[in-house]
């Protein structure tokens, strides 16, 4: 028999979960609203309630997560969750373990991603991989030489946290210029406003940028701009060979169309081939995927 695992995506407005097989085929999916707003007992039982749902009385061996910020197992807390605070509560993860009654296996939703993308794309071609998750906020995971990379602590590839003006925005972590507080959805719409008076959706921008306005132009440009320079960092700090782009963001044509000529300008060190940005081919499936590819590995299934 096949062994099953479940796959949760939570995010800070929806939590999404699937069942899996072994050999990775998708056999259930569906999501609901999180609601962190009523508290972590109210998202721990629906967490409960839609992986129970989903497996739909199959057994399964393993459940893995992706999350907001960063999990330490020692401590049994999240970190680096200012979006959604309340899944920083202690114990959240272990309550939820116990009353699945199977291994939980955390990771960092852009962690996730990574996984699910580089296995989509990039697998075979590249073995030194980042995806970034431009969306709510930015984040990063690593694929090197084939392995997921995330540090001795979980923390690996928090780029959306690196800071591009040490005197810069201010970012939701409390530190300034972070690349996120300039690319982020709602930081780009912050930007756009405080340029035009309106309050518009990045994707809304990315239309009137398309249309030819002149302030969207100006934004998205210094956006590719910036962005080229944080890719850029990354591919001299550790020689990468492709770069991904998911979360809603990204399917904002302008990045793929300028931000590579202002990575070749920052490149260093020896000659490069194109290091190209790939645009995420599973949308808003690569966090739920790539979560049932850890509990996959939890059983033995895969490796990386």
């Amino acid at each position: 028999m096949k062994e099953h695992v479940i796959g949760i995506d939570l995010g800070g407005t929806k939590v999404e979960a699937c069942l899996m097989d072994g050999s990775r085929t998708l056999l259930e999916r569906r999501r609901v609203f999180s609601e962190p707003g009523k508290g972590i007992d109210a998202v721990i039982d629906t967490i409960v309630g839609l992986v129970q749902t989903v497996a739909g009385g199959t057994p399964v061996g393993a459940v893995g997560m992706g999350t907001p910020g960063t999990f330490d197992a020692e401590k049994n807390i999240l970190f680096g969750s200012p979006h959604t605070p309340v899944y920083e509560t202690p114990g959240f993860i272990a309550r939820t373990g116990e009353r699945l009654g199977v291994p939980v296996v955390v990771e960092n939703d852009a962690n996730c991603l990574a996984l699910a993308e580089f296995y989509e794309t990039c697998a075979g071609t590249f073995r030194y991989v980042m995806a970034v998750i431009l969306g709510t906020g930015m984040g990063c995971g690593l694929m090197l030489d084939n392995r997921l990379y995330r540090g001795p602590r979980g923390g690996a590839g928090e780029i959306g946290h690196t800071s591009i003006d040490i005197n810069g925005r201010l970012c939701t972590c409390g530190r300034r210029g972070c690349a996120e507080a300039y690319l982020s959805g709602p930081c780009i719409s912050s930007r756009y406003r405080e340029m035009t008076g309106l309050d518009l959706a990045a994707a809304d921008i990315g239309k009137r940028y398309d249309a030819g306005d002149a302030a969207a132009a100006a934004l998205l440009d210094e956006s590719c701009r910036m962005l080229g320079e944080v890719l850029a960092n990354a591919v001299n700090m550790l020689d990468l060979e492709a770069v991904i782009l998911g979360g809603g963001v990204s399917n904002l044509p302008v990045w793929y169309e300028k931000t590579p000529a202002y990575m070749r300008k920052s490149f260093f060190g020896p000659p490069r081939n194109e290091v190209p940005i790939l645009k995420a081919q599973l949308g808003d499936s690569a966090g739920v995927f790539g979560a049932a590819y850890l509990a996959l590995r939890e059983l033995g299934v895969m490796d990386f």
